[in-house]
């Protein structure tokens, strides 16, 4: 027996010793960063990012405007501060002016997205002065050398989809094609790059297993179902792209290029020594980051979790639809095992490194390590998202310059990254936490709307100024 347990002792010691080879983390010595020594591919795209609901203003029939006005179980405002949306930065009024100063930074692409309640008020009606004013935004971006990158869901649903059932129900698929094949052929001809889905998992996570976002459920089971439909919309959604867009508006020989965008996250075991930190660390890392990912190599996306969730759904020729990956990265998790939390886990940043105002760990090294899981497939890569909420205007332009030489560390590792995208152009309504977390490159004055460029902020038109060419 005594042998016994001394091989059962050393077996779970290597293990851990093993574990913390094959997972080391990413450090780079402290030194100081030379924007001069830069190199990006040539047609490199440097842009902002936003999304309707958070920028545009006046979205009045989707399941967030009617949730931002309820309360949860103990009475206290869904929103922090009972902040709603209302016209938020009145970026569908003033877009030309945004537009003009993302030019100014030096940016030559917009992510966006369309706000579907908008377009589509009513199942089955198309709304053509909401589709004329996307045409003419995409007009301008064309006019100002802005190439257009176009997100189709960024969270919210027309009211009258949430009230069938929304993701969880299945004819939400064909209700996401009509859409998708309604604004493929009005945009067609001014967009290449379209995104699908902002984020499935966080969408999935916030709404039906946190409970925090609409429709504010807790059920694991219907995470995965609403992730296994989003799949499946997904899917239909490459195929109706590439049959309906013809135009090729950039002239580079592709008319359409399609991809999803994923959050990744970094999860770190808190004590690198004890192994139950280590089977944490990569459950979550498989649900949060894997799952879906892995979904697109097998056509099978499972979803397991503690034998509480066991969730498995074929789907055959997803493997066939990524033109591209757009990969958000904000933050790093330390995890550890703890039996008084709810999920037996409890996450926590790193205490030596800096916070945000969202209280998460600045670990750029995670923006290298998140394209390393994503080169796998073999695709384009786009940081769709990347950004800080701070008040530190010195915090703000190391964040920058640090996560943009991690980019840069990864292209020089021959990681296939195609463009950067800084989350936000302008400060916005930020879900749950409302107006107060700012990751705007522009302060916006919400009573006046003035738009103002933060310090700091000027570090990236510096960087899209001073980067070079790698010679090809």
């Amino acid at each position: 027996m005594l042998n016994l347990l001394i091989l059962l002792f050393l077996f779970l010691v290597l293990l851990t010793i093993w574990l913390n080879i094959r997972h080391h983390d990413v450090k780079w010595k402290e030194h100081r960063i030379s924007i001069d020594d830069f190199r990006f591919p040539k047609g490199f795209l440097w842009g902002a990012a936003t999304s309707a609901h958070q920028v545009e203003g006046d979205c009045r029939n989707n399941d967030w405007s009617r949730w931002e006005k309820s309360f949860d179980s103990e009475a206290r405002p869904r929103i922090k501060n009972s902040d709603t949306a209302g016209m938020a930065a009145d970026h569908w009024n003033r877009y030309k002016e945004d537009l003009r100063l993302l030019r100014e930074l030096g940016c030559n692409s917009y992510r966006f997205s369309v706000e579907w309640s908008k377009l589509m008020p009513r199942p089955g009606v198309w709304e053509q002065s909401a589709a004329d004013h996307y045409i003419e935004t995409c007009m301008t971006m064309r006019d100002t050398g802005i190439e257009p990158n176009l997100t189709l869901h960024h969270f919210t649903l027309p009211q009258w989809l949430a009230e069938r059932g929304g993701f969880e129900h299945p004819d939400s698929v064909r209700y996401f094609a009509d859409f998708t094949e309604k604004t493929a052929e009005t945009l067609g001809p001014y967009v290449d790059l379209w995104a699908t889905f902002n984020e499935p998992v966080v969408y999935a996570l916030m709404g039906w297993v946190r409970g925090v976002w609409p429709p504010g459920k807790r059920d694991p089971n219907l995470a995965a179902r609403v992730l296994a439909n989003l799949l499946k919309a997904h899917q239909r959604a490459y195929r109706i792209l590439h049959k309906t867009v013809r135009t090729d508006a950039d002239g580079d020989g592709v008319p359409c290029k399609v991809g999803i965008v994923k959050n990744i996250s970094i999860f770190d075991p808190a004590r690198k020594w004890w192994l139950p930190d280590w089977l944490t660390t990569l459950t979550l890392d498989r649900l949060y980051n894997h799952a879906l990912l892995d979904a697109f190599r097998t056509e099978q996306f499972r979803f397991n979790l503690f034998n509480t969730v066991r969730f498995r759904k074929d789907l055959p020729g997803l493997a066939d639809t990524l033109d591209w990956i757009g990969v958000n990265y904000y933050t790093q998790y330390l995890t550890r095992f703890d039996l008084k939390s709810e999920l037996k886990i409890r996450l926590e940043p790193k205490k030596k490194l800096p916070r945000t105002d969202m209280d998460w760990a600045v670990y750029p090294a995670g923006l290298y390590r998140a394209l390393k899981i994503v080169r796998v497939f073999g695709v384009p890569i786009y940081i769709t998202e990347n950004g800080i909420a701070t008040q530190d205007d010195q915090l703000r332009k190391r964040f920058i310059l640090q996560h943009i030489e991690a980019v840069h560390e990864a292209i020089l590792d021959k990681i296939d990254v195609r463009g950067y995208y800084y989350w936000s152009l302008m400060d916005n309504f930020e879900w749950a936490e409302g107006f107060e977390k700012r990751f705007g490159l522009y302060y916006v004055d919400y009573q006046t709307q003035e738009r103002t460029l933060k310090n700091g902020a000027q570090i990236y038109g510096d960087i899209i100024k001073n980067s070079q060419t790698i010679d090809e």
